[in-house]
């Protein structure tokens, strides 16, 4: 079935219509290989930051067991349509503001970090934001908010 297809692969050839297609698109290349860059920055970033993520029952147990505290870094019109018991709504730029003075007694007990999903970039910034200003015990929530109300976990409405 296979037989009558012949792969004439030229090396060289590939290379110099590589090298063609370059010149032609010099403009898209370069922005494919800045986006390349970026996100091997990002990961190198997010393995040297060392921020543990806690799942929802691992973040109950650290609430429960050691006195820690959900902050839900959403703002505060997504935070009053749901979010965990008892959190504490300091946004994202609050965090990044040094606006921290309502979690500053708990510089040495969990604090687990509360995004919308397990996308949140400002979960991982707030996080390591905390870190540099001595917090010792920064978690991020695994799924953020998404995945706690997806496990079924309580929600709150005031």
């Amino acid at each position: 079935m296979y037989e009558d297809i012949a792969v004439d692969f030229n090396f060289s050839e590939f290379i110099n219509e590589f090298s063609d297609f370059f010149m032609r698109h010099y403009f898209m290349v370069g922005a494919w290989f800045v986006v390349l860059v970026l996100l091997i920055v990002t990961q190198f970033k997010l393995l040297m930051a060392r921020i543990p993520k806690a799942t929802t029952n691992n973040a109950v147990a650290l609430v429960n067991h050691e006195d820690g505290i959900f902050v839900d870094i959403r703002n505060a019109d997504t935070f009053s349509k749901g979010h965990i018991s008892n959190a504490i709504n300091v946004t994202a730029a609050d965090i990044k503001g040094g606006r921290i003075a309502r979690i500053e007694s708990r510089r040495d007990k969990p604090v687990i970090l509360v995004g919308k999903d397990k996308f949140d970039s400002e979960c991982f910034n707030s996080a390591r934001f905390l870190k540099k200003k001595g917090f010792t015990k920064v978690f991020i929530l695994d799924g953020g908010i998404t995945e706690w109300s997806n496990a079924n976990m309580p929600l709150s409405y005031k």
